[in-house]
C-alpha cells in the first residue's frame, strides 16, 4: 500500500497562488499570505460618449513604467485596440498611438496588434460601458511607478480637430476627432496610498511614435470624458484557504 501523499505547506500553497494569479510575475507576500495590488478606479462621462459622433465607449489603455529600471508593464487595454478589431478598416493608428509604441517597446513587435498577432489575453480587455469601472495589477510590496492611461473617443470633433479642414485640404480618415490624451501618476506600493493622476498632454496627430504634446489648448470636450481617476494601493488575499 502506497503511502499517502503529504500536502505541501501552506507557505508554499500560498506562494503558487500568488504565481497564478499576478499576471506577469510573482510578487513578494505580505504576512498572512496577501499580495499587494494597484487599483485603478475610473469614473467616466457616459453623456459625452453619446453626444460624439459614433456613441461608442472610448479605447483605453493603463501601463506601469518601473521608476528603477525604467521597465514598462500593460496593465490592460481596450479589446478593439489589442486585437487589432476595427469596424471598416485594418488598423486605426490613432486610436491609443502612444501605447501602441509601449506595446512594441514590451513586446519587442512590430506595428500594431491584429486578429493574427494580437495582444495577450492577460491585458486584452473588454470596452467598459459603466460609468464607473476598476482595473488592477500586482506589483511588488515598496516597489515604485510611473502609471499611465491614455484615453480616446473617436468622433469628438471640435474646431482644432475637425473631420474637414479645409484650410489645409486635409480630412481626419479615422473620424478620431480630438487625438488621444494621456494622464500621468508617481506612486510607491505601500498600501493605503492613494494618488488622482493628472492630465499630462495629447498624443500628436500624424506620428506613428505616440509623440506628446504638452500644449493642451488644443484640446476641450476631451478633457472632461474623464470625470476622475484614481489609484489605489490595496492588500488582497492571494488564496482563499
Amino acid at each position: 500500500m502506497h503511502p499517502r501523499p503529504r500536502r505541501p505547506p501552506r507557505l508554499v500553497l500560498l506562494a503558487v497562488a500568488a504565481c497564478m494569479m499576478g499576471g506577469g510575475g510573482c510578487g513578494r507576500l505580505w504576512p498572512g499570505g496577501e499580495r499587494t495590488v494597484l487599483e485603478f478606479r475610473v469614473r467616466q462621462d457616459i453623456e459625452a460618449v453619446l453626444l460624439s459622433d459614433f456613441g461608442e465607449p472610448p479605447q483605453l489603455a493603463i501601463w506601469l513604467e518601473e521608476r528603477a529600471t525604467g521597465r514598462v508593464r500593460t496593465v490592460g487595454v481596450t479589446r478593439r485596440s489589442a486585437r487589432g478589431q476595427w469596424v471598416g478598416k485594418s488598423e486605426c493608428p490613432v486610436a491609443l498611438p502612444r501605447w501602441f509604441e509601449i506595446h512594441r517597446r514590451e513586446t519587442g513587435r512590430k506595428g500594431l496588434p491584429t486578429p493574427q498577432q494580437p495582444a495577450a489575453d492577460a491585458v486584452t480587455r473588454a470596452t467598459p460601458k459603466t460609468e464607473r469601472f476598476v482595473w488592477q495589477a500586482e506589483v511588488e510590496p515598496g516597489s515604485r511607478w510611473v502609471c499611465w492611461l491614455e484615453v480616446n473617443l473617436a468622433g469628438d470633433f471640435n474646431e482644432a480637430f475637425p473631420q474637414l479642414d479645409e484650410a489645409a485640404g486635409r480630412m481626419d480618415t479615422h473620424f478620431c476627432g480630438q487625438p488621444s490624451l494621456l494622464y500621468r501618476a508617481e506612486i510607491a506600493a505601500t498600501p493605503g496610498t492613494r494618488v488622482v493622476p493628472k492630465l499630462y498632454g495629447y498624443t500628436a496627430p500624424d506620428t506613428t511614435r505616440g509623440d506628446v504634446q504638452r500644449d493642451l489648448s488644443p484640446i476641450t470636450s476631451a478633457r472632461t470624458l474623464l470625470k476622475s481617476i484614481e489609484i489605489r494601493v490595496v492588500r488582497r488575499r492571494a488564496w482563499p484557504f
